[in-house]
């Protein structure tokens, strides 16, 4: 485990976790795109899969995140006559879903390497970050299923300063991880 593997899935999360879609017409398209979030998160936590099985279960779940960001991409691209706002609620769904379940395997990869490394204190407090974040991503679910108000703006402001604590957290902690 090294500092360009952990930034480079810390990015990705930042990537998966927040919205900042531009819409034209129908069609919605995310700035922040899972489809690239997740790459990065690949890219960085392959060299990880060997740590431990927790690294491994994130790995397939990073890549199902991304076949799943792909077809959520496909559905607020495709201009749907009947009903798009059903596939925009459905391909935040899905990015919802594995946006926590990955950052979920992740968080346990860290606690799971840190106590092999007998350094169990360093990850102390991840469980309560990652279930604020992913309290957080799942109102945010909600704001914008809703509609874009204000009110969703604000949500999205917080997720995105809850994503840089957890990020900067996680980040500054495990250096202690990769040390040696």
């Amino acid at each position: 485990m090294n500092k360009k593997n952990s930034l480079f899935v810390l990015i990705g999360i930042l990537f998966i976790c927040t919205r900042f879609w531009v819409s034209f017409g129908t069609v919605h398209i995310d700035i922040s795109n899972d489809i690239i979030g997740y790459v990065l998160i690949l890219l960085g936590v392959k060299d990880m899969r060997t740590l431990n099985s927790r690294f491994k279960k994130s790995m397939i779940l990073a890549a199902a995140g991304l076949a799943g960001a792909l077809v959520s991409q496909y559905l607020t691209a495709r201009d749907w006559p009947a009903s798009p706002e059903t596939m925009y609620s459905i391909a935040i769904g899905i990015s919802v879903v594995f946006a926590i379940y990955f950052t979920y395997y992740y968080t346990e990869a860290l606690v799971m390497e840190a106590r092999i490394q007998e350094k169990s204190a360093v990850t102390r407090n991840y469980q309560v970050t990652w279930l604020l974040l992913s309290a957080g991503i799942f109102v945010h679910y909600f704001a914008f299923k809703s509609s874009i108000t204000m009110a969703s703006i604000l949500v999205e402001a917080l997720i995105a300063i809850m994503t840089l604590y957890y990020c900067f957290s996680v980040f500054s902690t495990s250096k202690q991880l990769y040390e040696d």
